[in-house]
């Protein structure tokens, strides 16, 4: 498979993808894909210079499915990220492969109702409610931060939400 990892991640690209990530699921390029990312300019020219050396596409989220199909074709290895939980749920509905699993990494807390799951996940009730949506489509949903740290689902998490 082209994509060896889809993941959440708000802060996109950084240390931790560039590196420990790439240690365990080696890849040729990165996808971003995101609405809010694609239509800014300097976080765009700031992700550009992050990957370094690595291959970077940028997309909407209207252009999301094509990008991926287009790496599903391809005989590289691809990273897919976005910023938000609720940018895969749209992937997924608009036919978007990016394989079955979703790696949720850090989620910050400055959106609205957020609450702390603990190892940089924050959720909100807007999370939830992809997360929900996500499971129901058969996506795998993996909550890990680094890739040495245990794997929590969404089963659990979704528990420790409803109980706060």
């Amino acid at each position: 498979m082209a994509v060896v990892l889809a993941r959440v991640d708000d802060r996109v690209i950084h240390g931790q993808t560039t590196t420990r990530w790439m240690a365990v699921k080696p890849a040729d390029a990165i996808l971003v894909i995101s609405d809010k990312i694609a239509a800014d300019q300097l976080r765009c020219k700031v992700l550009k210079a992050a990957a370094g050396t690595l291959k970077l596409g940028i997309y909407t989220l209207a252009q999301g499915p094509q990008a991926l199909e287009r790496a599903q074709a391809s005989a590289k290895k691809f990273f897919v990220i976005s910023d938000s939980i609720r940018n895969f749920m749209d992937l997924t509905k608009a036919g978007g492969d990016y394989g079955g699993v979703l790696n949720v990494g850090n989620l910050n807390a400055t959106r609205e109702g957020t609450k702390n799951m603990g190892n940089t996940v924050m959720l909100n009730d807007e999370d939830c409610a992809a997360l929900d949506e996500l499971e129901a489509a058969g996506i795998d949903i993996q909550f890990q931060l680094l890739p040495d740290d245990s794997v929590r689902t969404w089963p659990s998490l979704k528990a420790k939400y409803q109980s706060m």
